[in-house]
């Protein structure tokens, strides 16, 4: 009678829950507006949170690294005690990651921010220069080139007329745009700074502390779910930390060097607004295989209105400087961070791009790194439920074939050859036993992941 009751209780659980999320799904389809408008806000009170742990999580490996290598060691030598207390060289080390990033800001603010707004409003003033610049060397190649004029001749006054009519009116009204909202934009900047130094000192908090939240969430995840599923969560989730934390470090590190050899090349190549440029190309390299058109298109309309061979010489440089970091700076850095091949790369930045903009083509690729990882592990272990291999190479050229009167037992598996016969009759095409080895289903399964 206990097992009949329980069973009714869980069954009326179920429906319960069933119920609530079919009334909480009902609530979001026919009120979507009103849900989304609560999410903004939710996130515009929780955006200093939401600093606070990106900063701290950019700055955990610093962090460390001070206290491992510097402050650790000289605190030991100093404070001889046999007492294991990390508070006070903790402390330091939250002192020096946060003072190291901070100066880190005020450097790239000192260095590239007057310089940036210099070059833009440079850009402003001299716009219709500029668009006579584009003009004057058009109508020389055109006047250069008979054949060419002819071909063109019959679009030259229209072009002229969307030109004036179109391009030069949009363009005044976008300048004017940018000077009436300037007001807003420094109110929005100081509001976002608060939020940002707020995000700096819980940063702090987070870090100094960091074994302690991480408990807690253990605590959580074991009170809540079963030890198997709950080990199961605190290892995916270190395996997403491990996926994303190296992929976000490693491409910052790409792009800064990125930046940098661009801005030493376009100033020994002399290239107009070398700073601007070399900000927008290091920027835009953080997404990876679309950043650098990404950033490569606006960075030559702004040289082509200046001086167009030098802009023709920036897409040269572009490209070498793309290359050098495809194939040499970025493996060296990044290696095989996330374990995905070039197709589901693009298929993750295209996904997360649609959705999310230029933010989601930046994490797209690590989140889905961890999302493939899953249900790459949920595939293999209900492979192993089976008594089947999960390395990829036994299903390449061979169909998995089991006769009513043998069981799977692990040790013998059957594959038939792939025909279009063994789908509808049995026992025509070759059937190759596969003895199960261990050590074999291990090394294709590396080979698998290097593929």
């Amino acid at each position: 009678m206990r097992k009949i009751d329980k069973r009714i209780k869980q069954a009326g659980l179920l429906f319960f829950l069933a119920l609530c999320g079919a009334i909480f799904f009902c609530y979001i389809l026919f009120n979507g507006g009103v849900v989304i408008d609560f999410l903004k806000k939710l996130i515009l009170i929780l955006m200093p949170f939401i600093y606070g742990f990106f900063i701290a999580y950019i700055l955990n490996p610093i962090m460390d690294f001070f206290e491992s290598k510097i402050v650790y060691p000289l605190y030991s030598k100093i404070v001889k005690s046999k007492k294991s207390n990390k508070k006070p060289y903790r402390f330091i080390s939250v002192i020096l990651a946060i003072g190291f990033f901070l100066l880190f800001v005020y450097a790239l603010i000192i260095m590239i921010v007057p310089q940036v707004i210099e070059s833009i409003q440079s850009i402003i003033s001299r716009c219709p220069a500029y668009i006579n610049t584009i003009n004057i060397w058009v109508n020389d190649v055109i006047s250069n080139n008979t054949d060419l004029a002819k071909v063109l001749s019959p679009y030259t006054a229209n072009v002229e007329e969307w030109v004036i009519n179109n391009v030069l009116p949009a363009l005044q009204s976008w300048i004017s745009n940018i000077s009436s909202n300037i007001i807003g934009g420094v109110y929005s900047t100081i509001t976002q700074l608060i939020k940002f130094i707020i995000g700096i000192i819980i940063a702090s908090f987070l870090l100094a502390n960091k074994e302690v939240y991480c408990a807690q969430a253990k605590k959580i995840v074991y009170a809540a779910l079963r030890e198997e599923r709950a080990n199961n969560l605190i290892n995916n989730a270190r395996f997403a930390n491990k996926t994303f934390g190296g992929f976000l470090n490693g491409k910052i590190i790409d792009s800064f060097i990125i930046g940098c050899l661009s801005f030493i090349v376009i100033t020994i190549c002399q290239i107009p607004y070398a700073l601007l440029v070399s900000v927008i190309i290091g920027i835009t390299n953080i997404i990876p295989y679309f950043g650098p058109f990404l950033g490569a298109i606006p960075t030559v309309l702004i040289v082509l209105m200046v001086d167009p061979k030098k802009a023709l010489l920036l897409i040269v440089v572009i490209f070498i400087i793309q290359q050098i970091d495809g194939n040499i700076i970025g493996p060296k850095i990044l290696g095989d961070s996330t374990g995905l091949s070039s197709f589901w790369v693009i298929f993750a930045i295209t996904v997360f791009g649609g959705f999310f903009g230029v933010f989601g083509m930046f994490i797209g690729v690590p989140v889905f790194a961890v999302i493939y990882a899953a249900i790459r592990t949920f595939v293999n272990e209900r492979l192993k439920k089976k008594q089947l291999p999960d390395a990829t190479s036994y299903y390449l050229d061979s169909d998995y074939h089991s006769d009513d009167d043998n069981t799977n037992t692990g040790k013998e598996i059957k594959f038939v050859k792939k025909t279009f016969e063994n789908i509808y009759v049995e026992g025509k095409g070759k059937q190759v036993i596969v003895t199960i080895d261990k050590e074999e289903t291990e090394s294709n399964n590396s080979s698998d992941k290097k593929k």
